[in-house]
């Protein structure tokens, strides 16, 4: 047990490391096999749409609601993994004994859960403003929105789970001074 904690910072540095991977992986993508059409997603508002005539579009969205949310949220989500990633490297030495601050560590992780809800919320009201359709019933989500989900959750348990374990053991150790 005692080698799980002197390694539970890995499971936080998991977490950044899968946030980072999303960010440059499609969010979501549109399979037509049919009709040989296929469309993916990025989250910075980048898209790729190859049409039945073998022909490739790549560019950003056109429309400024798409376009500056996406680019808003992958900049709110890149500051908050630096804020993860700044305090993670300068507090290393503290994490062992449990002390974390959750306004570096939690708080952003919680914040990047609430910008992709959001973001998930404006692509769809802009689809439905543009073409009518739903963009979720359209797209399926992809790895780019999945693992930020699964990174940022990973993150929050992490520090959590240092928190409670170096706890206990802070604990055991006050309780065997005592004795």
């Amino acid at each position: 047990m005692r080698d799980l904690k002197n390694h539970l910072w890995t499971l936080p540095f998991i977490g950044i490391i899968i946030c980072f991977t999303s960010l440059l992986t499609p969010t979501a993508f549109f399979e037509n096999t049919f009709w040989n059409h296929l469309i993916y997603n990025w989250l910075w508002g980048y898209f790729y749409e190859k049409l039945p005539s073998d022909v490739v579009i790549r560019r950003f969205y056109n429309d400024p609601l798409q376009l500056f949310s996406s680019i808003f949220a992958t900049i709110i989500i890149i500051v908050c993994l630096l804020i993860i990633i700044t305090s993670f490297y300068k507090n290393r030495d503290k994490l062992k004994s449990g002390i974390i601050n959750p306004f570096t560590s939690i708080l952003p992780s919680i914040f990047i859960i609430i910008i992709m809800s959001i973001w998930m919320i404006t692509m769809e009201i802009a689809e439905l403003q543009l073409y009518g359709i739903s963009f979720w019933l359209r797209y399926l989500p992809n790895f780019g929105l999945i693992g930020m989900f699964l990174g940022a959750g990973i993150i929050i348990c992490g520090f959590l789970l240092i928190k409670k374990l170096t706890a206990e053991k802070m604990s055991v150790k006050t309780q065997t001074s005592k004795n």
